[in-house]
């Protein structure tokens, strides 16, 4: 057996194991007691599972946490009854607005603008002129451009007339179809040079009614065999309400045409002795008449009248339907069943009035002109109508029927008498009915919208802010004085429209528009000028809904408060007032971005000499490892300093 070491090495390595056992039980005691101190310094223990902080007092300066922010809603998320209050403090708010505004609408100064009592050519219609109203969307600048046009910008002006011409010679030898037929030659010129379109129809009518001409384009191209059936053959006979009757339906039959730009026009003397029965059948009476009593009449005769007081038409018109004198049981048809017309040998005794009843019972005449006046009041409560008529002394319920359609009484009604007025200057006047939307004369009142509290329009009184285009024609402001502007200059230096702008506060503030000439439904005439919202809202959101044309019915945000047309018609006659529809904006208050925030790089925390709360716990990990590299170091140095005494040694 070998022998390695000598007993006294033997003793000298335990000594020395020994001394290395009692520095490493030294270091451990150190590095045990340097932990334990460590640890009663460390407020906090961290785990996988939850931290236990201790509590210390709150300090806004000093936390980390964000700042509570105010919630703001979208658009998508707001409900559009209630958009247009947003920026409105609830039930206070609202209710002195409205006070404030029944107040400020109150004291609105008073204008020397027609008041538009009556219509314009009768009383107790509308006077329904085609117009629109539109404005732009609020731009960058909080502007918007507002547009008033007469007629309306929103359609393309289309015109219905029809004629309803008495097929009876009169018409002829009063010049009357040479008359319609100058006219419209002179229509076609201006509808060729133009996008408005006016459409023609003809209805002639004796016993019956008959579609002469269906309505049709007037043009060039057409214009010829419109006037063919307007010059029709002649033929005797009278019943005036079928006449109406097919020319209303003809009328009616046009569904994209507006009632208000349709045209009935009549022409006859307003004799009429026939009638349609419930079917549709041409009916009249008969009787015993002449001086003598004694000869049945009727067609050219049973224009006579059978009593001896002559009835007077208010009182025939204004009979009831049911009124015995409206039904003896004499009515017959004016033709046989083989289409022949009836005459007086194919009568019986009970089919004619008798010489002792001529007070009880209505004539052939006095029947026909109270079934004509009743169909013409019906259309007239719809359509545009007008009569071209001329007298007939022996027949003067006739005459007084016309009368009365010219008298502002039958409805929308003008009537013109070619025995008082030249045929030529008749047609001349029809044509600008048919032309114009409304005459010189008429005025248009527009106050900026505003509520009190809640926005305000203002009017951008500069010349360069406003404009009026005319048909395809543009003119441009010229400034009069401080607050009036002319537009389409005259050579003697007046204007064609002339806008005269009244500042005010609040509700107050509006202009005047004065129309100087005939605005043409062939030629639009469309005023621009800007308005400014003066207070818009600062608070992120939407305010308002758009609604170009006024058409939606939103509420809030009205670029005017109101805009009213005082029409004149071509008769000088003062219309209806009318007012504009009323067109929104809206806009969008965007939220502030906030800066965003950079992640923050994983740094050792640095003692806080400021904070020392904030030093409590912080990084253990790195303070234990510390003692362990500490400790290994340690029992490196112990060995190294064993291997080298064991090498003296041996040596």
């Amino acid at each position: 057996m070998i022998q390695l070491c000598t007993e006294k090495e033997v003793r000298d390595m335990k000594k020395y194991v020994k001394l290395f056992f009692s520095l490493m039980v030294c270091f451990t005691l150190s590095f045990s007691l340097y932990s334990v101190v460590s640890a009663l310094e460390e407020p906090t223990v961290t785990d996988n599972s939850e931290t236990v902080v201790e509590e210390i007092p709150e300090d806004s300066t000093l936390t980390d946490e964000p700042e509570e922010t105010t919630e703001i809603t979208t658009p998508e998320e707001t409900d559009p009854s209630t958009e247009q209050t947003t920026a409105l403090s609830e039930e206070e708010n609202n209710n002195e607005e409205e006070a404030t505004t029944e107040e400020d609408t109150d004291e609105v100064e008073e204008s020397s603008i027609p008041t538009g009592t009556g219509t314009p050519v009768v009383s107790g219609q509308d006077y329904d002129v085609s117009k629109s109203k539109t404005a732009t969307e609020l731009d960058e600048n909080y502007q918007t451009k507002v547009t008033l046009s007469l007629p309306s910008a929103e359609t393309t002006p289309v015109t219905d007339v029809v004629f309803v011409l008495d097929r009876s010679s009169s018409t002829t030898n009063k010049g009357v179809r040479d008359s319609i037929n100058s006219m419209l030659n002179e229509l076609v010129g201006i509808t060729d040079a133009s996008d408005a379109e006016i459409r023609v129809g003809v209805v002639g009518f004796d016993y019956q009614a008959y579609v002469l001409q269906d309505l049709t384009e007037l043009n060039s191209n057409t214009i010829s065999s419109i006037q063919q059936s307007v010059t029709d053959q002649t033929v005797s006979g009278t019943n005036i309400q079928a006449g109406i009757q097919a020319g209303s339906s003809m009328l009616a039959g046009d569904t994209a045409v507006p009632n208000s730009n349709k045209y009935l026009i009549l022409v006859t003397d307003g004799i009429s002795h026939a009638w349609n029965d419930a079917s549709g059948n041409p009916t009249t009476v008969w009787a015993q008449g002449m001086s003598d009593f004694l000869v049945v009449q009727n067609g050219a005769n049973s224009y006579l009248y059978f009593d001896t007081t002559k009835s007077d038409f208010n009182d025939v018109y204004n009979l009831s339907s049911t009124d015995s004198q409206l039904n003896s049981g004499y009515e017959v048809p004016v033709y046989n069943a083989d289409g022949t017309e009836v005459v007086a040998d194919d009568l019986t005794e009970n089919q004619y009035i008798k010489i002792d009843e001529y007070d009880q019972y209505l004539t052939g005449t006095e029947k026909g002109v109270y079934t004509a006046a009743h169909a013409y009041a019906d259309v007239a409560s719809t359509y545009n109508c007008i009569t071209v008529y001329w007298r007939n002394s022996d027949y003067p319920i006739a005459t007084q029927f016309m009368d009365w359609t010219a008298s502002g009484n039958a409805g929308n009604s003008v009537g013109y008498n070619i025995d008082s007025i030249d045929v030529t200057e008749v047609f001349q006047n029809i044509k600008r009915e048919l032309l114009y939307a409304v005459d010189a004369g008429s005025v248009v009142e527009d106050y900026m919208g505003y509520v009190k509290g809640e926005y305000n329009f203002d009017f951008v009184n500069d010349a360069s802010a406003m404009n009026i285009q005319v048909g395809n024609e543009s003119y441009e402001a010229v400034q009069i004085n401080d607050n009036t502007y002319g537009f389409k200059p005259y050579e003697d230096g007046e204007y064609g429209f002339v806008l005269e702008y009244i500042a005010g506060e609040g509700a107050k503030e509006h202009f005047v528009w004065r129309i100087n000439e005939p605005i043409s439904n062939l030629a639009r005439v469309s005023l621009t000028y800007t308005l400014k919202l003066t207070n818009p809202k600062i608070e992120a959101g939407t305010y308002g809904q758009y609604d170009a044309n006024g058409s939606l019915g939103y509420d809030g945000l009205y670029t005017n408060n109101s805009a009213t047309l005082y029409p004149v018609d071509t008769n000088g006659q003062p219309g209806e007032a009318e007012e504009f529809t009323k067109p929104t904006v809206s806009y969008t208050v965007e939220e502030e971005p906030k800066e965003p925030t950079k992640p923050e790089e994983e740094k050792p925390e640095k003692p806080d000499k400021k904070d020392p709360e904030k030093n409590k716990g912080a990084d253990t990990a790195t303070q234990t490892n510390m003692g362990l590299m500490l400790s290994l170091a340690s029992m490196a140095v112990s060995g190294a300093f064993i291997l080298v005494i064991l090498q003296k040694k041996r040596a």
